[in-house]
């Protein structure tokens, strides 16, 4: 489970609060679309699931339904198990399922608030959806909880907990991607799909580097979800100085590169596509 992403100065984070009663969303919006076309609401309904690195039994179980064009779901119970590589390992508890409530989509996310297990007593999450088959849920806590979970497992970093998802029956991304060089490029992938799902959320479909680009898709992205911003948010042509982008539309998804420029022509590069589920490549250098 990976508790990173937090800001780091070197990187530029857009605040963009002003914009957030531009972005809200309603589940109303679903009502409104035309039948046959793009539902908003399937980005979220499904089972999701939570597992540890190198495990394959979940610790978490979120399952989401729309029913008259409103989510509603339920949650599975956990508890942490200890620290690993300076991030909590969470256990599964085994109550039975419990409903979620107050399901609110906003700035981009889905809102829910959930009863909770000690350390965590429950409060509001947030759910964002990094693809079709793969998201994030952000736990948050109040001063106290924190200091506690601080307090019974030293070395820990990265709080508020964020819990990397995968839709059920699916593959998430790699748990290898934590090589420091892999930073910057990790984390342009996840806005730039973050992104993706966002406009298409709006929009209906997918859109290239220039549009998400121009239209202030990016920078909307990057403020509402507390997304690291490395890319040069003014340049096209360069927008991450040492790697090459490339974004490539099909009718009904997108293939993404990032891959790095090097004089020997060798080097590694990163690979998504409209599932969110990420991979690290390395690129041969040419015979000699």
């Amino acid at each position: 489970m990976n508790f990173q992403r937090a800001t780091k100065s070197t990187f530029l984070m857009v605040a963009a609060e002003a914009l957030a009663t531009y972005f809200a969303l309603t589940v109303a919006m679903a009502q409104s679309r035309p039948a046959g076309k793009f539902d908003p609401l399937s980005i979220y309904v499904g089972t999701w699931v939570a597992t540890n690195p190198g495990e394959s039994a979940p610790f978490l179980v979120l399952r989401l339904s729309a029913v008259n064009a409103e989510l509603q779901g339920t949650m599975s119970h956990f508890k942490i198990g200890g620290v690993r590589n300076g991030e909590l390992v969470l256990s599964p508890l085994t109550f039975a399922e419990s409903p979620i409530s107050d399901l609110t989509l906003s700035d981009s996310s889905l809102w829910f608030v959930w009863g909770g297990d000690a350390p965590f007593h429950g409060g509001k999450m947030r759910f964002i959806a990094e693809g079709t088959n793969v998201a994030c849920l952000y736990l948050f806590m109040n001063r106290g909880e924190g200091d506690e979970i601080y307090a019974h497992n030293k070395g820990i970093r990265g709080l508020p907990p964020r819990i990397q998802l995968h839709r059920e029956g699916t593959v998430g991304s790699q748990d290898q991607l934590r090589d420091p060089a892999d930073e910057k490029p990790l984390a342009t992938v996840w806005l730039i799909n973050e992104a993706e799902v966002q406009y298409r959320f709006d929009h209906g479909v997918y859109a290239d580097y220039a549009t998400l680009l121009n239209s202030g898709q990016l920078e909307r992205t990057g403020g509402h979800n507390w997304t690291i911003v490395p890319v040069n948010l003014q340049s096209k042509s360069e927008p991450l100085p040492g790697y090459v982008i490339r974004l490539d539309l099909s009718p009904h998804g997108y293939k993404m590169s990032i891959v790095g420029k090097t004089s020997a022509n060798c080097t590694f590069g990163l690979f998504s596509n409209e599932t969110g589920v990420v991979e690290r490549k390395e690129i041969e250098c040419p015979a000699e």
